[in-house]
């Protein structure tokens, strides 16, 4: 590939040909530790993909009934969605618990990443292939 002289323009993150075409520099953002964690499990390829499906999978069937058993914990019955004050605390759980699930993503990336050996020695090998 052979580039022309360039010229430089007033337009951010942008340059312009000498033949007249745009050339768009792109910079490349620093990941956070949890874009750096994902990006690992795409690199460890099906194996990871399947042991982050299975840990977010059992992560939220296993928060359901948590999270149930703390509204009943807490309020004293089971929620009532006729009750508009029922469906306030509810919705005040549901925000304090996505919060914390937000706060967890690293931990169940590595949970994944810890797997991923296993579910490419007991699955991918024996079924996939």
């Amino acid at each position: 590939v052979t580039l022309l002289k360039e010229e430089e323009v007033s337009v951010p993150d942008a340059k312009v040909l000498a033949d007249g075409e745009e050339c768009e520099i792109k910079e490349q953002k620093e990941l956070s530790e949890s874009e750096k964690l994902l990006k690992q499990v795409k690199e460890a390829g099906t194996a990871g993909i399947i042991s982050y499906a299975l840990w977010e999978l059992g992560f939220w069937a296993l928060s359901v009934p948590v999270c149930i058993f703390g509204y009943y914990q807490v309020v004293g019955h089971m929620p009532d969605f006729s009750n508009q004050e029922d469906i306030a605390k509810l919705g005040g759980e549901a925000f304090a618990f996505v919060n914390f699930a937000r706060f967890a993503v690293p931990l169940r990336i590595g949970l994944a990443l810890s797997t991923t050996p296993w579910i490419q020695e007991n699955i991918v090998d024996k079924f996939l292939r």
